[in-house]
């Protein structure tokens, strides 16, 4: 995991703010625990599904988080997004 991943996925999530967190004041660093298990994706040889996005969210909000129900486009924007990430030469 290098820092220009890190910061990528963050900022995507961040854009998101799925939870309302950072809307309601919490640091920018809220979401790094699930921004670390997004950002191992990159370095999977599966595609980054919606499913796999969700599964993370899920894990990390032990299944109480309603975004991947309530926004779904979303949760398939962040996957299509780590997909565009991972095929950067940069990262």
């Amino acid at each position: 995991m290098t820092d220009d991943q890190m910061a990528a996925v963050r900022a995507l999530i961040k854009g998101y703010d799925p939870e309302g967190l950072l809307s309601m004041g919490a640091p920018d660093d809220e979401y790094d625990p699930e921004v670390r298990d997004l950002v191992a994706l990159l370095g999977g040889g599966e595609e980054i599904t919606p499913d796999a996005v969700r599964t993370i969210w899920n894990k990390w909000f032990d299944n109480g988080s309603d975004w991947c129900a309530r926004e779904p486009e979303q949760v398939s924007e962040v996957a299509a997004a780590l997909e565009r990430l991972r095929g950067r030469a940069v990262l």
